[in-house]
């Protein structure tokens, strides 16, 4: 169940996720990975957006950011559970995984945000176990993976 934020402060903010999924703040990238830890731990989604949630005393502020690629990674594959660096987790049997035609990448619908996660280089190989070849297609985990171009990144 997603907290409720609506006495929250509103911002739209000058944070960007680009398409390789690194974070500015305008033309400055964050490259604190702390601060990248924290800011993916406190992501949310409403109406107008995705949005970082931050309190800081008896203030609380609704950040919206601006997605132009994979917002999140996936962190590990543990039993049957998928972790992203969020820290939230899947069972393995929800995963939704689609095969980026535009760059032939496999990218995790994370249905929490309504956002893609990547697989990066240290997890492929771990994810490439569960992907199977059934003729003319793909399967991850006996789902099928949908090829298609990710125009909309959440």
């Amino acid at each position: 169940m997603q907290p409720v934020h609506e006495s929250a402060r509103e911002e739209f903010t000058n944070i960007r996720v680009t398409r390789e999924g690194r974070w500015f703040t305008g033309p400055k990238e964050i490259i604190n990975f702390k601060v990248i830890s924290h800011f993916k731990q406190n992501l949310f989604r409403d109406a107008k957006g995705i949005y970082i949630y931050q309190t800081f005393r008896q203030f609380a502020e609704k950040g919206y950011i601006t997605v132009e690629g994979p917002l999140l990674s996936v962190f590990r594959l543990e039993g049957e559970t998928m972790f992203f660096d969020s820290l939230d987790a899947m069972p393995l049997a929800e995963v939704h995984v689609v095969l980026n035609s535009d760059d032939a990448a496999p990218y995790v619908k994370y249905p929490r945000l309504g956002c893609f996660a990547n697989v990066p280089a240290g997890v492929a190989p771990y994810f490439s176990d569960l992907l199977e070849e059934q003729g003319d297609s793909i399967t991850f985990c006996g789902k099928p993976v949908e090829t298609r171009a990710i125009t909309d990144w959440c």
